[in-house]
């Protein structure tokens, strides 16, 4: 079940969409998901180049196996 949507002239509706938007759908996990297991997932490191989820060690990724 969802949380019901407040109309938009709602003062609570921007608090709403923030939350929302804040977390990512089941269908977003399972993207990320599948690309982290290909090793497609890019990202940034501490000086902002870019890097792919297989060059990480697996205690930054979480991946384990």
């Amino acid at each position: 079940m969802t949380d019901p949507r407040p109309d938009e002239s709602d003062p609570v509706w921007e608090e709403w969409f923030i939350e929302k938007m804040g977390q990512p759908g089941p269908d977003e996990e399972a993207f990320f998901e599948r690309l982290r297991r290909l090793g497609l997932g890019v990202g940034l490191d501490e000086d902002g180049n870019l890097v792919y989820d297989k060059d990480l060690p697996e205690a930054k990724n979480g991946l384990g196996d």
